[in-house]
């Protein structure tokens, strides 16, 4: 098997990964792209020792899907895939063992895995409870086990730089989820053509094809055939996880503005996708991404190119911010604030906490659905990162993700460098989002994600030994 683990740790694997998964989102494919993919992944774990080279399939599969919203009914018909890839796994992690190894960041898990086990304890039924059950064993016992796994099987020597694969993986990615976005633009655009103008398309964006969810923004007799871009929050999250890797090439000069280029795309691929939360929190992160690009080039000529980009993404940000479209939703989010399902959920959740402060209501509190009714196979969303916490798991919760990102952030501190700051910022546009909508609550691949980032954080040299 050594020629197939060298095509699967290569880069021309990586890119042939990314024409294939391009075309399935062109031919809206994604069910076929799925089980490609899970087939693809199943034999990498069974021919080689390196988990590494799945990183990639696994999150293309991740972004192709995420047109397929409201699809619980479509994907549980492929149960069945579920036996290769689960015997893959099981045979990768028992064949390809490795010693187990423990980094600083598990505990932070370990505290998640306990708050989130015991959410809703003596609060709400079992029924109720076990409707919540994968979040509670995928964001628990099931990431503490991923942590465990992932960690040993990166200390295995390879015959390439990780670091740099990594960064190259999750800069691949960005750039086909730009891709994903954009073609159902084209496919949608190509319907309409006759009927809209491309800058009608573009303002209505988020409506095309909204009738088939019983949303009358469009008769079906003009869009009969147009995917709904429903997928925005999703985009966003993704690309706000990929953003910081165009800029830490971006640094080292060279192809600087290539790099930076692909940043720019992706930051407008942002802004198409609707997501107010993505506009805000992204444009954000953008800045601070060049921000620390700028102060930690390599060589005079990338430096200016960095600030320059920063005198830019003011000027961009101000004018966006300004725009009358933006200025109008975020004032009619705001004033409607009470009748807005989040403002009632922020309620709920100061409700919830009063009435079960140790353990709140649990992950499968069927209160919010009241408010807001999640799809079929998800969880009890309150869409915020602190209402979540406090509502579902009470103090228990407060204390047990105060510990994990406390111990995160002081992992960053004490190894800090420019590759240490670029996962940082990665995790970052993750955490950001997830105030405003699920991100880190969901197991896969968010949550599974940022346990990675900081597995590879635990792996550079701390700045400071610590005196014995």
């Amino acid at each position: 098997f050594s020629l197939l683990r060298g095509f699967f740790a290569g880069k021309l694997f990586m890119w042939l990964c990314f024409a294939a998964g391009a075309v399935f989102v062109a031919l809206g494919a994604e069910v076929a792209g799925v089980i490609f993919f899970a087939l693809v992944i199943s034999v990498i774990l069974t021919v080689s020792d390196d988990i590494i080279p799945t990183t990639l399939p696994f999150l293309l599969v991740c972004i192709s899907v995420l047109q397929c919203y409201n699809s619980f009914s479509t994907f549980i018909k492929l149960w069945w895939l579920a036996i290769p890839v689960v015997a893959s796994l099981v045979f990768h992690f028992v064949y390809y063992r490795r010693p187990v190894i423990i980094g600083r960041t598990f505990y932070g898990i370990a505290a998640v895995s306990v708050a989130v086990t015991l959410g809703g304890m003596g609060s709400i039924d079992a029924v109720s409870y076990l409707r919540s059950a994968y979040y509670v064993v995928g964001l628990g016992a099931g990431m503490l086990l991923a942590y465990v796994l992932i960690k040993s099987q990166l200390e295995i020597d390879r015959e390439y730089d990780l670091r740099e694969r990594f960064v190259d993986i999750m800069y691949m990615a960005g750039l086909f989820t730009c891709f994903q976005l954009f073609a159902v633009y084209v496919e949608n655009y190509i319907s309409l053509s006759d009927q809209l103008s491309l800058w009608d398309f573009i303002k209505n964006r988020e409506h095309i094809g909204a009738h088939e969810l019983g949303m009358p923004y469009y008769p079906s007799t003009i869009a009969p055939h147009a995917r709904m871009l429903q997928c925005g929050n999703n985009i966003s999250t993704f690309l706000m996880l990929f953003l910081p890797f165009p800029f830490y090439r971006a640094r080292h000069g060279g192809k600087a503005l290539i790099h930076l280029g692909a940043a720019f795309l992706m930051m407008v691929t942002v802004f198409m996708s609707g997501s107010r939360g993505g506009m805000l929190l992204g444009s954000a992160e953008f800045f601070i991404c060049t921000l620390a690009m700028a102060l930690t080039a390599k060589g005079a000529s990338a430096r200016i190119v960095g600030w320059s980009i920063i005198a830019v993404s003011l000027t961009v940000a101000i004018a966006v911010i300004l725009a009358a479209h933006l200025i109008q939703r975020m004032t009619s989010f705001i004033v409607d604030l009470q009748n807005e399902p989040r403002g009632k959920l922020m309620e709920l959740s100061i409700k919830e906490f009063t009435e079960a402060p140790l353990f709140g209501k649990g992950l499968g509190n069927p209160n919010v659905a009241a408010i807001y009714d999640g799809k079929a196979g998800t969880m009890m969303w309150y869409h915020m990162m602190i209402p979540q916490i406090i509502g579902s798991m009470g103090a228990v919760g407060i204390l047990g993700y105060g510990y994990q990102i406390f111990g995160r952030f002081r992992e960053i501190i004490r190894r800090f460098n420019p590759y240490v700051m670029t996962l940082a910022l990665s995790y970052l546009g993750v955490l950001l989002m997830t105030q405003v909508n699920p991100g880190e609550f969901c197991p896969l691949p968010y949550e599974l994600m940022a346990v990675m980032l900081f597995i590879m954080i635990e792996k550079e040299p701390e700045r400071v030994k610590n005196k014995k």
